[in-house]
């Protein structure tokens, strides 16, 4: 049953650095499984629950480092550093099977990990990578295998932020078991309702904790381990999109009026040319007497 995270908003927002020391591994990517990923639950961790990207985002580490399982459930950050790769992202994913062929530094990862990674379908390219802390909701998960009684118990955790590497079960070591994740408990006779575990992560917290166990479930306790991983670094600002134009907060300005032509001057009136009395002529003069 897989475990609901919110990965973006924890892993890729940058995580809390501790004293822990850590590594960071080179090697070589391969893939292995359907197109779109597979359920964890069939790999060699036999995880009995995980994360919710695990089933298309999930990595066999190779045999050096396996470790007789202690880094199941644990995340790593993945790059491509081979110059065939289409692709520089880092891409996170969970640790829940094994790879015998492979060599110290190797992954094999389901396939749309591998080729978010680097942009193939299969080949074999060069990898840099590290693990990091989980994205994780909530305390560490305690299971009881199924068949667990207080004559026969197998613990195994999950959903802790970088993983469980030892385990004392009702104040006894309890060794893991090579070929699956869980740790046996070496002290029988207590009841599963009152199991007493203490788990100490990879980064050397540790939580004690009674735990009401059942078989074939798994219990989740209020406790979570401190970070422990290196950082991860944040992806990319988004390119911002070119702003829009606003529009003028003013008005657009009225254009003037157009010019009106001026009034017409009016002639003066034509008045008509008054006839000038006729002139008398020297022969109608009468001459004085």
């Amino acid at each position: 049953m897989p475990i609901t995270s919110s990965i973006l908003s924890w892993v890729l927002g940058g995580l809390a650095l501790t004293g822990t020391t850590h590594a960071q591994f080179n090697g070589v990517a391969t893939t292995y499984g359907p197109p779109d990923g597979e359920s964890p639950q069939g790999g060699n961790c036999a995880l009995m629950t995980w994360l919710d990207f695990a089933p298309r985002f999930h990595a066999a580490l190779n045999d050096k480092q396996w470790s007789s399982g202690v880094h199941c459930g644990r995340c790593v950050l993945v790059t491509c550093t081979d110059p065939r790769c289409t692709s520089r992202e880092y891409v996170l994913g969970q640790v829940t099977d094994r790879c015998p062929e492979c060599a110290h530094g190797d992954l094999d990862m389901s396939l749309p990990m591998f080729h978010k990674i680097t942009g193939y379908n299969t080949d074999r390219l060069t990898i840099h990578w590290d693990f990091v802390d989980c994205p994780v909701s909530g305390g560490v998960q305690v299971c009881a295998k199924s068949g667990s009684s207080k004559h026969w118990l197998y613990i195994q955790a999950s959903n802790a932020v970088n993983g469980v590497a030892s385990m004392n079960i009702n104040g006894a070591p309890a060794p893991i078991f090579s070929s699956a994740y869980y740790f046996m408990s070496q002290a029988l006779g207590v009841e599963l309702a009152n199991t007493v575990v203490s788990m100490t992560s990879h980064g050397g917290d540790t939580i004690d904790v009674k735990v009401q166990l059942e078989a074939d479930k798994c219990t989740q306790i209020p406790q979570q381990f401190a970070k422990g991983s290196r950082p991860v670094p944040p992806p990319p600002a988004p390119t911002a999109p070119p702003a829009t134009p606003k529009p003028p907060t003013d008005p657009p300005a009225t254009p003037p009026p157009a010019p009106t032509a001026p009034p017409a001057t009016p002639k003066p009136p034509t008045e008509p040319l008054s006839t000038p009395p006729p002139v008398s002529s020297a022969s109608d003069a009468t001459a004085p007497p």
